[in-house]
């Protein structure tokens, strides 16, 4: 599997994992969970301990599909309380050993056969900043102690930030720059509308309901997108922002809606 991938799914497991431990309590708390850009030491782990997250994660599902009370599933969590700890456990030490892996420092910016001087000088000083962090990244690793610990590993997480942006802050900022205005000097491609929507005969009413929510959505961000297609980057982003504020109970519903359908789908035994 693919090293970020596996990284993010770390980052999940530890959030997912702290949710799962959460979830039926009355009090709201802050999950902490790290996904470092870093190689992971053991995938055969990371993949183990997605697999028994979802397991669990799953178990919950069913408790909730089959009507259990609050109580009923603050029970479940404490018959399990030992399975959430070990699990947490052990996505706090990969994400650790991530945290702790030597990145390569001979990034090449990848540039496409047509692209613009500007596009270029970008696409290059991009590259050069991420070996420039890779190079922070190593050294702080490398001053560390063999068994670190969750604390010492957020220390260094926090002197790299910090030292990164004390030494090429400048760098950043103009390549923010460089990013509005290669955003402000592409023009904008025109979408145009999907043919009208056909619902299959054999749909469920689930999917029947989805797939219109989705039609709804799509053509009224491609009408948004013609709207601003020759406006700068600025104004689009505004007017994109101020639609999704205006159809959030539409966009929540697609989402529910889709959700509905995978589970649907991961229930339902095959034919």
């Amino acid at each position: 599997m693919d090293a970020v991938f596996l990284n993010l799914r770390i980052g999940a497991l530890l959030y997912l994992a702290g949710l799962l431990v959460v979830s039926g309590q009355s009090s709201s708390q802050n999950i902490e969970s790290a996904a470092p850009a870093a190689q992971v030491a053991n995938p055969s782990a990371a993949q183990s301990l997605a697999q028994q997250q979802q397991s669990l994660f799953q178990q919950r599902q069913a408790l909730i599909d089959q009507g259990a009370t609050q109580e009923q599933l603050a029970a479940w969590h404490r018959q399990n309380a030992s399975q959430f700890a070990a699990l947490r456990q052990q996505a706090q030490s990969l994400s650790n050993t991530a945290a702790l892996q030597l990145r390569p420092t001979n990034h090449q910016p990848n540039i496409p056969a047509n692209a613009s001087p500007a596009l270029k000088d970008f696409l290059t000083a991009q590259a050069s900043l991420a070996n420039a962090r890779a190079q922070i990244h190593n050294q702080l690793v490398q001053a560390m102690p063999a068994n670190a610990t969750s604390d010492q590993v957020r220390k260094l997480q926090k002197q790299e930030r910090e030292a990164f942006q004390k030494q090429h802050g400048a760098d950043l900022q103009t390549q923010r720059q460089k990013a509005l205005a290669l955003a402000h000097d592409s023009p904008s491609a025109v979408p145009s509308l999907p043919p009208t929507l056909s619902i299959p005969a054999d749909a469920s009413p689930q999917l029947a309901a989805f797939l219109t929510t989705r039609d709804q959505v799509m053509r009224s961000e491609i009408q948004l997108q013609n709207q601003y297609a020759t406006a700068d980057a600025a104004t689009r982003h505004a007017a994109m922002k101020q639609w999704r504020q205006q159809n959030a109970a539409l966009l929540q519903q697609m989402q529910q809606q889709a959700k509905t359908l995978s589970q649907e789908s991961t229930t339902t035994p095959a034919s």
